[in-house]
């Protein structure tokens, strides 16, 4: 496959690619160069912090419902006016 640089230094990568490595607008490509001069692009993989923890909650059974639950249960029941 062939594509062509913009002014701006960009590139189209084909619909083939994009959709085999499921790049959609906005995600990250790592690029590097390789052996001989070629050019290698993958998926980025997430760094932030929070990235570790997305979807954690929906692959495992919580214990709780809720945030409200949650609390109940890290805290114990407070009664309802009980502000101390």
């Amino acid at each position: 496959m062939t594509t062509t640089i913009s002014s701006k230094g960009q590139i189209t990568v084909p619909v083939e690619i994009r959709e085999a490595l499921g790049l959609e607008p906005g995600t990250r490509i790592d690029i590097r160069l390789g052996p001989s001069g070629t050019f290698l692009a993958t998926k980025a993989k997430e760094t932030s912090f929070f990235a570790k923890f997305k979807g954690v909650a929906d692959k495992r059974k919580l214990p709780y419902a809720d945030s409200s639950e949650a609390m109940d249960l890290l805290r114990g029941n407070v009664p309802s006016g009980d502000v101390d």
